[in-house]
C-alpha cells in the first residue's frame, strides 16, 4: 500500500519534473484521502500513506516552485463506490453520519476538483477536501 499510495506517486512526480522541466512548467495533481488528515479509522497503513501524499504535495510544490510546476491534491470524502456494495444501508449509513451533509460525494465533484486544479495558476501545495463536510467534526 505504501508503494501504491506514496511512492508511486513520488517517482512518477520525479520523472513529470524532468518532463516538464523542459516545457517551461506543468501541473501535478495527486489523490489523497480524508484518511490523510487527521487519522484513518481501521487501516493505519493507509492513513500514514495519505498523510505523507499531503505532506508530500506541500513539500514538493515549494521545491519545484522556481521551476513553474505546480503541486496539488485532492482528497475525497465517501465517494458511492463498488466498495460499499456489499455493506448493509445500516453499515453504509455510519459513513454517512460522519458527515456534515448527511450523503455520499459524487464522482463528478471529485472530478470537477482535479479540472478546477488544472485551470488555476494560483494554487499549489494544497490539498482540497471534497467530502461533504466531514473534515469539520
Amino acid at each position: 500500500m505504501v508503494n501504491t499510495d506514496l511512492i508511486g506517486p513520488m517517482l512518477c512526480s520525479k520523472k513529470a519534473v524532468e518532463i516538464m522541466e523542459k516545457n517551461g512548467g506543468g501541473k501535478i495533481l495527486n489523490t489523497s484521502s480524508i484518511r490523510g488528515w487527521e487519522h484513518g479509522g481501521r487501516s493505519v497503513v493507509y492513513a500514514a500513506s495519505k498523510a505523507g501524499i499531503n505532506s508530500f504535495t506541500r513539500t514538493f510544490a515549494k521545491m519545484v516552485a522556481p521551476l513553474n510546476i505546480q503541486v496539488n491534491a485532492v482528497a475525497p470524502g465517501f465517494v458511492k463506490t463498488r466498495n460499499y456494495d456489499n455493506m448493509t444501508k445500516e453499515q453504509c449509513d455510519i459513513f454517512i453520519d460522519q458527515t456534515q451533509l448527511k450523503r455520499w460525494v459524487t464522482e463528478d465533484e471529485i472530478s470537477d476538483a482535479f479540472l478546477f486544479l488544472t485551470r488555476n495558476d494560483a494554487m499549489t501545495g494544497q490539498v482540497i477536501y471534497v467530502d461533504a463536510g466531514f473534515t469539520l467534526k
